[in-house]
């Protein structure tokens, strides 16, 4: 009986590194999927519990980096909004993360082609889609508003979203639109991008999003099921 119970426990252990194997023909990179979540959910608790101790600060590492160059451990696709400050948000410096951002986080052919860099050549494990709270950029769709010159096409990708939620009460439209948008964004990336596609089919990749409330700092992450736990942090 014993010898199952430590069979059993041992697996529970390994599952994530099992669910998400590692290519051999894969870019070199010391993060595994499993770890690069921990250290977002881990870091983000330590900056909303005012607990941050930011780390890869120092300036000789800045100076080993320009040397022997990056391997991040995630991709965040984040809104340029200036209360979302990404590194800050989760407890990281320099080398930690490859941040692309937008006004709404929105995607085109330069951010897809960005990702691919990171997940291609870099071998980063993880893309996390950030949102957050009052966004200006989802606010202004939801309204309607018809803006002038390139905003106004940047606020239009956000028709099918928008008439997606046009039925629910106008309390809920906001927090509904943000979320579909996630949803969104992590159904079509491997539709849009052959290349992350076929690292996500070979699960060297997981997608993943996160909505950060700008007023308490914290991080709510959208995991699958099997990783859902590690949410779950002493703060």
């Amino acid at each position: 009986m014993l010898k199952l119970v430590i069979v059993v426990a041992a697996f529970l252990l390994l599952r994530p590194q099992l669910l998400f194997a590692q290519d051999a023909h894969a870019p070199t990179n010391p993060h595994s999927i499993y770890s690069a979540v921990k250290d977002l959910v881990e870091g983000n608790a330590r900056f909303a519990a005012g607990k941050a101790m930011h780390p890869h600060q120092k300036k000789k590492l800045m100076n080993y980096l320009a040397v022997h160059g990056q391997s991040p451990l995630a991709v965040v696709m984040g809104c340029s909004d200036s209360r979302e400050p990404v590194e800050e948000i989760f407890d990281m410096g320099a080398g930690d993360l490859f941040v692309i951002r937008t006004a709404g986080a929105v995607i085109g052919v330069d951010q897809i082609g960005s990702m691919e860099y990171a997940v291609g050549h870099l071998g980063g494990p993880v893309v996390l889609r950030l949102s957050h709270t009052n966004c200006g950029r989802v606010t202004a769709a939801v309204n309607g508003a018809n803006e002038p010159g390139f905003l106004g096409e940047v606020i239009k990708k956000m028709d099918p979203v928008i008439k997606a939620v046009a039925g629910l009460d106008e309390s809920k439209r906001l927090d509904a639109a943000i979320e579909l948008s996630a949803k969104m964004f992590k159904e079509q990336l491997p539709l849009m991008s052959p290349v992350l596609a076929e690292a996500i089919s070979q699960k060297r990749l997981l997608v993943i999003s996160g909505n950060y409330d700008i007023a308490v700092g914290q991080v709510k992450f959208d995991l699958p099921e099997e990783l859902e736990y590690l949410q779950f942090v002493d703060e």
